[in-house]
């Protein structure tokens, strides 16, 4: 399997963000907007993400520790 480049500084914090707005479910959430639903707001950095890295990369990401999800 080709090794994926490490996230930027930038799409850390856009995933930080995203996860503080969704809560303990963002990564589902965040799936399913890089599937085409609801709520829409996966675009810029979340959208590369979904292109370079795939929703298989988000099931494994997590936060750094000390990132507090709702």
């Amino acid at each position: 399997m080709e090794k994926l480049p490490p996230l930027s500084a930038v799409e850390l914090a856009a995933l930080q963000r995203y996860a503080a707005k969704h809560g303990r479910r963002w990564k589902s959430v965040l799936r399913g907007a890089w599937m085409g639903h609801a709520p829409y707001d996966d675009g810029g950095t979340l959208r590369t993400l979904r292109n370079t890295h795939g929703p298989s990369w988000l099931d494994g990401f997590k936060l750094p520790k000390g990132e507090a999800q709702k």
